[in-house]
């Protein structure tokens, strides 16, 4: 070989970065999580850039379509439609965040430990869920309502409380295929305890289906939260959430349309972005489920 010539050798990469560089070829994927990030600067801004305060009310204004001066309208004790949506997007984000926290911490250990013991013990903790599962979570949550009275931290709670029961399924079916990897016995025979196998080896390598399915889970919980104001065991007036704002517009909607369209409206855009960035995420993170 000639000094003139060169031997290139080509850098390896990632996991993670290869997973970026197929995401951001997806255009629904970026679209939903440009979306999402600036629904998600607004709410977080809302207390300095809202036109109105979310109590202010005029009810001789009552309510009027959407005008240079109330953007998207008023609702019929005068308040305005557009500071009641910005604020309604903190409590609806926060519940979908915080609630898939909770299923999250749950659902992931519970899963990881019960698939990585087996067994007896295997067999005992997924017939809890099951048993879960058949409990209808609208009495659940109407149950804690009653007992430790109507609370936006108890509702977080009890959202996530019942969510996590999918993704410890998830979770346990992943583990149940890494158990018996070479890196788990290698981590046994070094000594290593169940808790520091769980935490260090199993977790991390089942991590990528964990994002995807959080990222799924998000618009189901905001989705169960919407339900739940809905029925009027979610957020109470005069704070106001997407659900409760679409529940207050379908009361009127023959009347006042406005009511319904513009919280419908911004809640499907957000339940859209959510699944695109979660099947952008599950393709980029799983290169044989895409099709390119």
């Amino acid at each position: 070989m000639s000094t003139a010539e060169t031997v290139q050798v080509e850098s390896g990469s990632s996991l993670w970065h290869d997973a970026g560089v197929r995401l951001r070829k997806n255009k629904m994927a970026m679209l939903g999580l440009i979306f999402l990030v600036f629904i998600a600067v607004v709410a977080l801004l809302t207390p300095w850039i809202a036109p109105y305060s979310y109590e202010a009310q005029d009810l001789y204004l009552g309510a009027t379509p959407p005008s240079a001066e109330h953007w998207l309208g008023t609702d019929t004790l005068g308040r305005d439609q557009l500071t009641r949506l910005m604020y309604g997007s903190r409590v609806s984000l926060m519940v979908g965040l915080v609630a898939t926290t909770v299923a999250l911490l749950i659902g992931v250990l519970w899963g990881t430990t019960a698939g990585y013991l087996g067994g007896k013990t295997d067999s005992v903790m997924m017939r809890i869920v099951d048993v879960l599962y058949a409990l209808p979570f609208a009495i659940f949550i109407v149950l804690l309502t009653v007992i430790f009275g109507r609370s936006m931290l108890l509702l977080f709670i009890a959202i996530g409380a019942v969510e996590w029961l999918t993704m410890a399924r998830i979770i346990r079916g992943q583990v149940l295929g890494l158990r018996r990897q070479e890196f788990v016995e290698a981590a046994i025979s070094i000594g290593l305890t169940r808790w520091q196998i769980i935490t260090r080896h199993l977790i991390p390598n089942a991590l990528g289906p964990i994002i995807v399915y959080t990222t799924l889970t998000i618009p189901s919980v905001i989705l169960l939260e919407s339900f739940l104001s809905f029925l009027g065991l979610g957020v109470q007036a005069p704070m106001s959430s997407w659900g409760s704002l679409i529940s207050n517009g379908v009361e009127t909607m023959e009347e006042y349309p406005w009511l319904l369209v513009y919280p419908g409206l911004t809640l499907s855009i957000t339940l859209f972005s959510l699944n695109f960035l979660g099947d952008g995420l599950r393709d980029a993170l799983d290169p044989k489920a895409s099709k390119d």
